[in-house]
């Protein structure tokens, strides 16, 4: 408990050192998260959604603000190549790279800026949207993020806009963001009746400790759609603890596919309310990790009237000493009668060493209502293993085939195709890295 209360106490001096912002609304905001994270601490154990998280390493490092100007040219092209045909804000080290970036051509009726500029040309969309979403009081790495952040992207749509092109966010860590923090934010508002596919790609280069805390706040009006791929594939060091919190309107749409497969702690906390009658939801989610990694999904989906819906597929895959947590709640609110809401994770171990921790859960206030969850806990199917030997494959050509096929069932929802081919690459060579000999 000391180092924790040294620790803090290093996050405090660092932000009482950095210049206001000159807009009073801000320097409140980040004052008050600065309090939250203070009161709140780096998580432990004995708290309930962090019960499997030790932290106890991150609590004992101190990593300031990451500064601007990391050089990342022989970089660019593998950042870009994944999605080709894209509106494009890079970031790195949590600040914009406008010489990196892609924003020529942006159809009418959307708004992409950096949020520093939002900032210093007092937005009006910020001042309505950023920092009011994501709570402060709930979420200490969301209060660090809040107290800190700088620079992120705001991303707004006027209403009836539909972009036809994906929304590309990419944010990336240097070589000389180890042993720093970043905070990279993102602000989306879909006004009414628009449409967007978003990426957000969190990918680092530094193999040495890092931390990030991205925030995503999006707020979708009625009768607008969001999908969002969601991309974590930080440094082999990085401490990745992020938020995506979602306000869904009357009949409005958002779906998630979210894929883990960095960072040595990574974990990401969803919460979706669906505010409005008629509301859609779909989370989806594949992480892959092995020895000394730690993957984590928090979910909240919170149905707050009536006549809405969602969806939760999470799937895992894990070897080594690995670990993993899935955590998803379905809360029906009272009066939110028509309520049809579904949650499932499947994960399997690849070796006996390797832990996954699943727990699905409904809190349910209505009585007219369809809900269900479940969870698997596994290693490979043996009558399938035998029945693919049987027909003249190997040991491990059979054992790769079917962990391919597992994984890969999640990435049907993956609005863009060249995402998909991307993440197929990554479990392919993930997979070649001898996961598939079955040495557990």
């Amino acid at each position: 408990m000391e180092a924790a209360k040294e620790q803090k106490s290093v996050y405090l001096r660092e932000f009482e050192a950095m210049p206001a912002t000159g807009e009073t609304w801000l320097d409140d905001l980040r004052r008050r998260a600065m309090a939250d994270f203070e009161r709140q601490g780096f998580p432990h154990r004995r708290i309930e959604a962090w019960k499997n998280a030790n932290l106890a390493s991150l609590a004992q490092q101190h990593f300031p603000p990451a500064a601007p100007g990391a050089d990342i040219d022989g970089y660019l092209r593998k950042l870009t190549e994944s999605v080709p045909d894209a509106l494009r804000m890079v970031f790195v080290d949590g600040h914009f790279s406008a010489r990196h970036s892609d924003l020529t051509d942006l159809p009418e009726g959307l708004r992409m800026v950096s949020l520093a500029e939002a900032f210093e040309a007092g937005d009006v969309t910020t001042d309505a949207h950023f920092g009011r979403h994501a709570d402060t009081g709930e979420h200490p790495f969301a209060a660090l993020s809040t107290a800190f952040a700088r620079d992120g992207a705001l991303i707004e749509l006027a209403p009836g806009t539909i972009v036809e092109r994906p929304v590309v966010l990419h944010y990336f860590t240097s070589e000389g963001g180890a042993g720093m923090a970043s905070y990279p934010r993102l602000l989306v508002h879909a006004g009414t009746g628009s449409e967007v596919r978003l990426v957000e790609h969190h990918a680092g280069v530094a193999d040495e400790p890092y931390l990030t805390c991205p925030v995503s706040e999006i707020v979708v009006d009625d009768n607008a759609g969001v999908r969002l791929q969601h991309l974590q594939e930080s440094g082999n060091g990085a401490w990745h603890l992020g938020v995506v919190h979602v306000e869904l309107g009357r009949d409005a749409r958002f779906g998630m596919h979210a894929f883990s497969g960095g960072a040595r702690f990574g974990r990401t906390d969803v919460y979706v309310n669906l505010n409005g009658s008629g509301a859609q939801a779909s989370l989806n989610g594949l992480y892959m990790v092995s020895s000394g990694q730690f993957a984590d999904y928090h979910t909240w989906v919170r149905h707050r009237t009536d006549h809405g819906s969602s969806e939760q597929y999470f799937k895992g895959v894990l070897d080594g000493k690995a670990e993993s947590v899935f955590d998803g709640l379905i809360h029906v609110a009272k009066g939110a009668q028509q309520t049809d809401s579904q949650q499932q994770n499947r994960n399997l171990l690849l070796s006996p060493r390797a832990t996954a921790h699943s727990n699905p859960r409904l809190e349910i206030y209505a009585d007219d209502v369809k809900c269900g969850h479940g969870s698997t806990v596994g290693e490979l199917d043996a009558d399938a293993l035998f029945y693919l030997r049987s027909r003249g494959l190997g040991e491990r050509e059979a054992r790769r085939l079917l962990i391919f096929a597992f994984a890969n069932e999640t990435l049907d929802s993956m609005t863009a195709p060249e995402l998909r081919d991307h993440v197929e690459a990554r479990l392919a060579n993930w997979l070649d890295d001898d996961r598939a000999g079955g040495s557990g």
